[in-house]
């Protein structure tokens, strides 16, 4: 961290104005545009399809009027953050930390939106730079943070500790303070894995960060995952997410994505890539057994953005007692029913052991007992890479 040259004095100029409550919009236009690179670079993205404010910007005062003073800060923060991070490399793992960023940065901006609790552009920011962490782990201990990532995205904090001796969140937060960043950015890099202080109501831009972090994992490659099924549910209530609108809040975020791999290049000059390919997924029918609302709502909003179609459990019971429902695969919620419940769906479980899939886990071996087999498990907020790999 020591080594890394200090934030663009720019950007530190613009904090320290923006911190000053007697600052006006002249005052900020006149730092930015002392510094030609940045006043470039803003005015180049702002007329860009990141905006799509497409030639209607000539100049950075136009632009402030336009976009606010906040969203100007945060704008040339990211700009500024990104350009100074490109000296990681772009290498496979890095093109992998990029991808997931700009995925989590778009969820954030998506979702803090659709909810009007965190001001758009700070909520990007946050997510942009919420793993920031793991570019100094890299930088530090290449060899031992390539193998931490090649042991897959579960328990990845711990692992990075037991190998590394610091996790991404402990190094991105002493990284941003030695920048001076706000305590409130810094804070969320260090704590969006820390489900005390993500699920509960007092520092919403956390809490906003964990969610878009998980979105990111939903939406593509699975980076890094954390989250328990009661930490999922408090972190959806905490921010606010209706889950009903999921379908069309994640294809918001693709469109939001695509945009900002124009910020990526930008930022970096053209030295920086996401790496995010696209691939073509199959088409499944899929039914749930599940009597919990949230879940059922959640599941059924992922799987429509995947093009998969559910089956409803009155059909799939109605189907399966009639010679059987062409399902390719059955996702059990054993949590939300009650034993005897469970025992009731015995047969029909029976009849599709080959194509059933848990959520999180079984406890206590129930269902293995009863099959006589063990039960591929899925994570509540499952991915398109975890269903591929069934």
């Amino acid at each position: 961290i020591k080594d890394l040259p200090p934030l663009p004095l720019v950007v530190q100029k613009l904090l320290q104005v923006m911190d000053d409550p007697n600052s006006s919009a002249d005052d900020i236009s006149q730092v930015l545009s002392a510094d030609n690179a940045m006043a470039a670079k803003v005015l180049k993205l702002v007329n860009s399809s990141f905006y799509g404010l497409s030639g209607q910007v000539a100049s950075v005062p136009r632009a402030i009027v336009i976009l606010g003073l906040s969203s100007i800060r945060n704008l040339a923060l990211g700009l500024g953050v990104t350009k100074l991070m490109a000296r990681a490399g772009n290498g496979e793992l890095q093109q992998r930390f990029w991808a997931h960023s700009i995925a989590t940065a778009a969820a954030c901006e998506t979702v803090a939106r659709a909810t009007q609790r965190i001001i758009p552009e700070e909520a990007f920011v946050a997510g942009l730079l919420h793993d920031i962490g793991h570019l100094i782990l890299m930088m530090a201990a290449p060899e031992e943070f390539r193998q931490v990532m090649a042991g897959g995205p579960d328990n990845l904090v711990q692992r990075e500790i037991q190998a590394i001796g610091m996790a991404h969140t402990k190094a991105g937060q002493k990284l941003l303070r030695s920048w001076k960043l706000p305590t409130m950015l810094c804070d969320t890099i260090r704590f969006h894995h820390t489900a005390k202080v993500f699920a509960g109501p007092k520092d919403p831009l956390i809490s906003m960060v964990a969610l878009g972090d998980m979105l990111a994992g939903v939406h593509g490659d699975v980076y890094e995952r954390s989250l328990g099924d009661e930490d999922f549910r408090n972190l959806v209530k905490v921010v606010g997410l209706d889950v009903r609108l999921l379908d069309r809040i994640l294809r918001t975020m693709d469109e939001r994505i695509e945009q900002t791999k124009v910020f990526l290049k930008l930022a970096s000059d053209g030295e920086l890539d996401s790496g995010d390919p696209t691939r073509d997924h199959p088409s499944r029918t899929v039914a749930m057994i599940c009597t919990d609302e949230l879940r059922v709502n959640w599941t059924d909003q992922v799987l429509k953005h995947f093009g998969h179609r559910r089956v409803g459990m009155k059909e799939f019971f109605t189907q399966a007692g009639t010679g059987g429902a062409e399902v390719d695969l059955v996702i059990l919620d054993p949590l939300s029913l009650t034993t005897d419940q469970l025992q009731r769906v015995a047969p029909v479980l029976q009849m599709y052991a080959e194509n059933l899939l848990v959520f999180d886990r079984d406890e206590g071996g129930v269902l293995q007992e009863m099959l006589g087999r063990p039960v591929p498990t899925i994570p509540v907020a499952f991915s398109r890479q975890d269903l591929d790999q069934v």
